[in-house]
């Protein structure tokens, strides 16, 4: 069995959602979205941390992490971020997930499959607009003529309206600004339609940032409330912190020579001599090949710079000459130890990516509520 594990400080993500709600309207609420296993936390675990802090929305992408979740939690409120297959529509009913709708065709075969359950059944769903993403949605030129329309077929019911900021990672609000008042033009030509649609929500974490104007009926908070705010936004509306810790140990110590060659293709030499930890994870428990000589480790409240290529189960470490680490010793690769931290942001600039991708390339089947 691996020795990696992630622990997750449940009081950390309780400070987050205070944090979130104290900035928003009372009447906004907040849809935490816990798709891609909450991003690599474990998806069970920080939704039901979440709803014991008063969470009630969340978000997935597909039917089965919504399955999973309404086991978790029988009484919340799950939307389906991605475009649900037809098929799916009995699970989805006998789930009560809500699934998003994202075109006429996908509107009305999700109303027929409903229908085809054989009972009165009545798919509760929100409808994407596509504002200017360019991935899922009704074309915003269209969408106020087509919803009303949609909205009268048996077997389907609109409750929201959505759509997605393309641009609101950075300081720029000039095209989140177009997206929102496209998606308000749509809003206004569905009651002209006849379809008043009170519950609407277009913020992601960045544009909670960007514009306290565009909370509407509720934002979406994903990297926000995993404590991975942009840093220069961070005091402009809530401060978050990450609450996820991610761990591993030490195997084997050992001491070597100036001029030892480490693990594969021997692309890393010792210059001294020194101690060598090799450490219980690699690239199958998500530790990225591109950190081969360049990512570093916490053992012993020090940093400890990875030595060598990783592995796809081990990662050797340069302990430096004077470390006294020993096999069995706590390992940190995101998180804390003594004053020294290492989170998945600062992974990410060593690997030229970004902190979701770290996030959710994690795989430990243990994880802790702490």
């Amino acid at each position: 069995m691996s020795n990696t594990w992630v622990e997750l400080d449940c009081a950390a993500l309780e400070g987050n959602l205070r944090a979130l709600r104290e900035a928003l309207r009372p009447k906004t609420e907040i849809i935490f979205v816990v798709k891609a296993n909450a991003y690599g936390h474990g998806m069970i675990e920080v939704s039901r941390c979440a709803w014991t802090r008063g969470a009630r929305w969340f978000a997935v992408a597909h039917v089965d992490e919504g399955v999973a979740l309404r086991k978790a939690l029988p009484r919340a409120q799950i939307i389906l971020l991605g475009a649900a297959h037809p098929s799916e529509a009995p699970l989805i009913l006998r789930n009560r997930l809500v699934p998003i709708i994202v075109n006429e065709r996908h509107a009305r075969s999700l109303a027929a499959a409903a229908r085809a359950t054989g009972r009165i059944a009545v798919l509760e769903c929100h409808a994407k607009v596509d504002t200017g993403m360019g991935r899922l949605g009704f074309a915003w030129l269209e969408a106020g003529r087509l919803l009303p329309e949609l909205a009268r077929l048996p077997g389907l019911r609109i409750t929201g309206l959505c759509s997605h900021l393309a641009a609101a990672s950075g300081f720029d609000k000039t095209f989140s600004r177009q997206q929102i008042e496209r998606f308000h033009l749509v809003v206004e030509a569905c009651k002209v339609g006849g379809l008043a649609i009170p519950f609407q929500h277009v913020s992601n974490s960045g544009g909670i940032l960007q514009d306290r104007a565009w909370d509407l009926s509720a934002v979406r908070a994903g990297i926000l409330l995993y404590g991975y705010a942009r840093k220069e936004a961070e005091s402009c509306r809530a401060r978050t912190r990450p609450f996820l810790h991610w761990k591993t140990r030490v195997l084997q110590v050992k001491e070597v020579p100036a001029g030892f060659p480490i693990s594969y293709d021997r692309t890393y030499v010792s210059r001294r001599p020194t101690r060598i930890a090799t450490i219980d994870a690699g690239y199958s428990d998500g530790i990225s090949r591109l950190l081969s000589n360049k990512g570093c480790v916490l053992i012993g409240g020090r940093r400890c710079p990875i030595a060598g290529r990783v592995t796809m189960n081990l990662v050797a470490v340069d302990l430096g000459p004077r470390h006294n680490a020993r096999e069995w010793d706590e390992v940190v690769l995101i998180g804390t130890q003594g004053r020294e931290s290492i989170w998945a942001n600062e992974i990410a600039g060593w690997r030229r990516t970004i902190a979701y991708e770290v996030l959710t390339d994690i795989r430990a089947e243990d994880r802790r509520v702490v």
